[in-house]
């Protein structure tokens, strides 16, 4: 594969089946105008974006009628990655300047996720940028009693999109945020009555990348530590103001991963580890995780560590008991 360019964004849409998708795909379509974009669908379930659009749907590459690019999976996502490449490259199609993904609503997004993790040329062309889960306001509450893709789409948001507000009175409005903090503390959410949320507020956040801007935002430690609730998937925050020994630390982590990794859906954070001035910044989804060195500490600034795990079954005292034992004294 030639390709040289800077490496181009990649969005994902996930949510449930009537969640509003399609309907805030389509507003990002009309609101960058300026970019061409790669839309990928699963043609399976939802019936993926509006039939209006498409131009050529008997094509495996089509056109929309804004001038992107359409492609529909038909065998895995990487092939398709690639296929979007060699359209440009080989077959005549103009260049196009990022991707967005939308989910069937029923898929989990794990192994679109991970698609970009195990596949280190498909790395090279693409950047993961973020994960935007739509929220059926009028029916979450009852979708995440019932399916364990809803609450796994959740777990697995950068941000979240609360769409269909205005069907909702303010009380339930409310929990519904409630209960999204207790699956995923770190992700903000977008409140929408019919999926108008500016594509600058969900486009190149780059909040999945392991770079200086996965710095956990502000507020992000306001949550408390750990919430229960029926439906076994919380999220556990650690964090501490001592520094980390690293080898004990990867030690830890190493066989938390061996040995709960399939339960652990997300993780990301910031380490301030003993004898090392820079930040060290990881993130990993079930098995696959990586850390890197972030920027220098600053003289003034409160070196401290904080990393949030998103899971099933997680043991909030016994998590905290082992990281403790990584600190320093």
């Amino acid at each position: 594969m030639s390709f040289q360019a800077p490496r181009i964004p990649v969005s994902i849409l996930t949510g449930f089946l009537g969640s509003g998708k399609t309907t805030l795909l389509n507003a990002i379509l009309a609101d960058k105008q300026e970019e061409r974009i790669a839309v990928i669908v699963n043609e399976f379930g939802d019936a993926g974006i509006d039939q209006q659009l498409v131009i050529g749907a008997q094509e495996e590459i089509f056109e929309l009628n804004n001038g992107c690019l359409c492609c529909k999976i038909r065998t895995d996502l990487i092939n398709t990655l690639y296929a979007l490449i060699q359209a440009v490259e080989e077959q005549g199609h103009e260049p196009f300047d990022r991707v967005l993904i939308e989910t069937s609503g029923l898929a989990e997004p794990a192994p679109v996720v991970q698609s970009f993790l195990v596949d280190p040329e498909l790395s090279e062309i693409y950047h993961l940028d973020t994960v935007v889960t739509v929220i059926d306001s009028y029916h979450f509450l009852k979708q995440v009693q019932e399916h364990e893709e809803v609450r796994k789409q959740a777990a697995f948001a950068d941000k979240f999109v609360l769409n269909k507000a205005g069907l909702v009175n303010s009380e339930r409005r409310a929990k519904v945020k409630g209960m999204l903090a207790s699956f995923n503390p770190a992700a903000p959410v977008h409140v929408t009555s019919d999926g108008e949320v500016s594509a600058a507020e969900l486009l190149n956040q780059f909040t999945f990348d392991i770079e200086e801007k996965l710095r956990i935002e502000p507020g992000f430690m306001d949550h408390s530590h750990h919430h229960h609730h029926d439906h076994e998937i919380s999220s556990i925050v650690l964090q501490s103001q001592k520094a980390v020994d690293i080898k004990e630390f990867e030690k830890w982590f190493g066989d938390l991963v061996d040995n709960k990794g399939e339960q652990m859906y997300r993780y990301k954070g910031i380490l301030n580890v003993d004898g090392f001035n820079k930040r060290i910044i990881f993130q990993g989804i079930h098995m696959l995780f990586a850390g890197k060195a972030g920027a220098p500490w600053t003289a003034d600034e409160e070196r401290k560590s904080q990393f949030v795990i998103i899971g099933k079954g997680l043991d909030q005292d016994l998590f905290q008991r082992e990281f403790e034992a990584c600190l320093t004294e």
